[in-house]
């Protein structure tokens, strides 16, 4: 069983419509909601992977309250903080003629440092409950809300490590910089998030590994960079160095792969296998995730006939 921390939660919508235009009006009987953000998405993943967490993070007025019950009806736990203001929504939209997605997302409630500190607490006796439990490990997905202080990433890592337990991060943004030196055991980011971090591009397999190497001598003890349709390469705690190219399903809907990438190698690496062994599981979700619109929504048997299909990738 793993924690999940989600920094800013979303009520996800995804409409599909045929011909999107801009200036037009559409109506729609084929739209679906779903407690969203990358850690809810991460959560259903591992569902359908067999695995189990709890989810805790900060959500706000009559949408939090939504966020939680659409969770709690898929059988997600969650264990909110609830804070002032109104968690925000999330629309894709994805034209059926085309395969074209356009993304509205809003920005969640600003908080402030006693907002933070609650939030902080919250996750840390949550860790400590989870550890308890014999949890696996506390897994960051997802940016923060605005406010957030810089060090509020080194916070939850701290938090994780004070109970005993490993710290695996799908983050971005400035908190990730500061929590690398507090050697989170995990860390698993796009090549976008990548080239942010070491300043150089890491579009291809060996730009990327050489930035998860600098990543690695930054504090990260593993890491893992992900490059959308190619698939992820990276390096483990040892050294070594993995890669996977994806299989190209023809599947429209990209949206949530990377959380359900990271669902598998988390749930590869509860298993206890090699982070070579994970990956490879992570992108066999991430690619069954694109086959129907809604995030972390793939079968396991999508996963296990992917996996066939799945080869080394070159660096």
């Amino acid at each position: 069983m793993l924690l999940v921390f989600i920094p800013h939660p979303a009520l996800d919508k995804t409409v599909v419509l045929p011909h999107f235009e801009v200036g037009r009006t559409f109506r729609t009987t084929d739209m679906r909601q779903q407690a969203g953000g990358k850690g809810y998405n991460f959560a259903r993943a591992l569902r359908c992977l067999g695995g189990q967490c709890v989810v805790a993070g900060p959500l706000a007025g009559h949408i939090g309250h939504m966020v939680r019950d659409l969770a709690e009806a898929e059988g997600i736990a969650s264990d909110p903080v609830w804070i002032a203001g109104q968690t925000r929504v999330c629309l894709d939209i994805v034209d059926a003629g085309n395969g074209v997605i356009t993304e509205v997302y809003e920005n969640g409630p600003r908080i402030d440092a006693d907002d933070w500190a609650r939030i902080a607490a919250h996750v840390a006796q949550a860790a400590l409950r989870c550890c308890n439990a014999r949890a696996s490990a506390l897994a960051v997905c997802g940016g923060f809300l605005p406010g957030a202080p810089p060090h509020a990433l080194r916070d939850i890592v701290a938090a994780a490590h004070t109970a005993g337990i490993p710290a695996w991060l799908d983050t971005y943004g400035p908190q990730l910089a500061g929590a690398l030196a507090l050697n989170p055991e995990l860390v698993k980011i796009n090549q976008h998030e990548a080239a942010d971090l070491v300043e150089h591009a890491a579009d291809t397999p060996a730009d990327a590994l050489r930035a998860a190497q600098t990543l690695q001598q930054r504090g990260a003890q593993a890491v893992i960079i992900t490059l959308g349709k190619l698939g992820a390469v990276g390096v483990g705690a040892q050294g070594q160095t993995v890669g996977w190219a994806a299989p190209n399903t023809g599947g429209m809907f990209p949206v949530g792969s990377g959380d359900s990438l990271f669902a598998g190698l988390a749930w590869g690496l509860e298993q206890g296998w090699p982070l070579r062994d994970a990956l490879r599981l992570g992108i066999a979700a991430g690619a069954a995730n694109t086959l129907q619109p809604g995030a972390a929504l793939f079968e396991r048997a999508q996963v296990e006939a992917l996996l066939a299909r799945i080869q080394p990738l070159s660096v």
